[in-house]
């Protein structure tokens, strides 16, 4: 039989309009008012969002973008972020937007059964949706493991008797808990499911809200002893000294009665030449307590050179004083 051209574009036709009509076009109950979609996805059990699109496909994928930037903005205001042009901010948002997605991608997104077509608009309009109990199952172990490291390096500075190696771990949990992978974990979870994430981890909040009491009370009992053999007018063991008090350790007067001791090592890199002194300077300073060295921290200072040595050697060691202020910390 032989078929013309416009045969075929009357079938055609007559198929589009067939696969028209059977379009569903009523709407759903989740989108018969601005208020509805709470009453059929209350939010104590889900995070829903409305989606649209040209295809069923688009408005799904427009519905999962909107549920990621939904958490997305809760994680940045329960951090106090402003959303504004500035690079930073727009840098957070991007992570947690990606940090968000990768979380989701664990247990998924599921989407509403009855979709529907709006003709006067010419889109599908869907809902996208997460259950809080369902998707608690499988993000909780990834919490856990941050909530137990974190517990693992808050009772190491519990257990531990030594002043002033007890508040640099306390340091250490401090600075975990206030960490991007920590902070994000535990906004996601208060976001996911709050009265799970309350119930099950007030512990692990309890020990944060606990951190800076005990820090403040360790540092206290945690004096150091400065000792710097050869310094020069004692500008480095002045910086040194600035140092700790700035981080909240007492500076001990002797020896006996500190908790640690910094002792510093200065090599002065001294040169005499026929156009006056020449200095390149560095230090290594070792702090440790009666349990042994607990860390050492080493700076260079800027080269330095005068026709009259006292103030050639002045300059270098000013120089290793300025680093000192600049660069030392008790980071581990």
């Amino acid at each position: 039989m032989k078929i013309n051209k416009k045969q075929v574009i009357t079938a055609f036709f007559l198929l589009l309009l067939s696969s028209c009509a059977t379009l569903p076009t009523d709407p759903a109950p989740w989108d018969a008012t601005p208020a509805s979609i709470r009453q059929v996805f209350p939010d104590n059990e889900y995070i829903a969002q409305r989606g649209r699109g040209k295809t069923r496909a688009a408005a799904e994928a427009n519905a999962a973008a909107e549920i990621s930037r939904f958490i997305s903005s809760q994680i940045s205001a329960n951090r106090g972020y402003r959303i504004t042009t500035d690079n930073v901010a727009e840098t957070i948002e991007t992570n947690d937007e990606a940090f968000v997605k990768s979380q989701i991608n664990l247990f998924g997104i599921r989407y509403a059964d009855d979709a529907y077509y709006r003709k006067d608009l010419k889109e599908w309009r869907t809902v996208a949706w997460i259950e809080r109990n369902e998707a608690w199952t499988v993000y909780a172990p990834r919490f856990k493991q941050q909530a137990d490291s974190f517990a693992s390096l808050f009772d190491a500075a519990e257990n531990e008797r030594d002043q002033f190696r007890r508040a640099l771990r306390f340091f250490a949990a401090d600075d975990y808990s206030k960490s991007g992978d920590f902070q994000n974990a535990s906004l996601f979870g208060q976001i996911l499911h709050p009265a799970r994430m309350n119930a099950e981890f007030e512990n692990v909040r309890a020990k944060i809200a606990a951190i800076p009491q005990r820090l403040e009370s360790s540092k206290r009992n945690a004096s150091v002893f400065i000792e710097c053999p050869g310094d020069f007018e004692s500008l480095v063991s002045n910086a040194f000294s600035s140092r700790f008090a700035a981080l909240g350790f007492p500076v001990a007067n002797n020896r006996s009665s500190s908790s640690a001791v910094c002792r510093i090592t200065i090599s002065e890199g001294r040169q005499q030449r026929d156009l006056g002194v020449f200095y390149h300077p560095s230090l290594q300073a070792v702090v440790s307590t009666q349990s042994g060295t607990i860390f050492t921290y080493s700076a260079e200072g800027e080269r330095a050179q005068a026709v009259t040595p006292d103030v050639a050697k002045r300059r270098a060691y000013q120089s290793l004083a300025d680093k000192v202020r600049e660069s030392f910390s008790l980071d581990q």
